[in-house]
């Protein structure tokens, strides 16, 4: 009798361990609905959710100026007929960086205050101050450091981000998903939040995130997936299951025969 009660236990743990390192469509799925172990976000007025990005202290913005009048617009801006091709050094040799004060030091203007505002607004207030120096200017100006990073149990790397409204679920495609046992429900996202930075946790798998401060990816987001703490086990599949079934209960036979064997 109690070796037979000895078997069952044994039987028992080894089906424990295998069903509970599973997983499950509740553990992987997207845009399921909150629930017992599901959150719920609160859901951001439309105004607010499409605000534009304004930028902040540490942003690098690209600024150009052209103008018909060549002689003028070469004030600020030096010949690049050396460099074409090379997008990458156009583009720093024309980047400026926001610094603590809130300005960019733009060379013959001076200081100009650039954090709060939208890449939109800058661009005006850029062409409004610059028209004094060169008439009929036009100023190409947006953010150079315009990127998210993924790191953890996702596609790590750093990615651009390429339109001005990227969803977390365009981020998650542009990096190729996340793996099998990547926790969802406790995705980290770090976002920086003027000279501070921000740790937030949600649940990737809740259809609240939709319409909340999640659903957008901003620039220089650094969003960190963990694994199932404990995982052990690496089960996907009904064959998987099998596999682990029968190589745990075949340990646990070893085990027992070796525990009840008289040397």
């Amino acid at each position: 009798m109690a070796k037979a009660l000895q078997r069952y236990i044994y039987i028992l743990i080894a089906l424990t361990l295998a069903l509970n390192s599973c997983v499950t469509s509740r553990k992987t799925n997207y845009l399921q609905s909150p629930k017992l172990g599901i959150k719920s976000y609160e859901q951001l007025d439309s105004t607010l959710l499409k605000q534009e990005y304004r930028l902040q202290v540490g942003d690098q913005v690209y600024i150009n100026i052209s103008s018909p009048n060549e002689e003028a617009s070469k004030i600020f801006s030096s010949s690049a007929t050396n460099i074409m091709g090379n997008a990458e050094v156009v583009s720093e040799m024309f980047s400026y960086t926001i610094y603590a004060d809130s300005c960019i030091d733009f060379p013959f203007v001076g200081t100009i205050k650039l954090a709060g505002l939208t890449t939109r607004e800058a661009k005006l207030m850029m062409t409004e101050k610059l028209q004094e120096y060169v008439p009929e200017c036009d100023v190409d100006l947006r953010l150079t450091n315009s990127y998210f990073t993924f790191i953890g149990q996702a596609g790590t790397g750093k990615y651009p981000i390429a339109r001005e409204r990227l969803t977390i679920y365009q981020a998650l495609a542009i990096s190729g998903d996340l793996k099998p046992f990547s926790d969802r429900k406790k995705v980290r996202i770090i976002r920086r939040n003027g000279d501070k930075s921000e740790v937030r946790t949600f649940d990737l798998r809740s259809k609240d995130i939709i319409n909340s401060e999640f659903y957008y990816i901003r620039p220089n987001d650094i969003i960190y997936v963990p694994s199932f703490n404990g995982q052990f086990f690496g089960i996907t599949s009904f064959t998987s299951l099998l596999s682990t079934i029968t190589s745990t209960l075949s340990f646990g036979v070893l085990i027992y025969t070796l525990s009840t064997k008289k040397w």
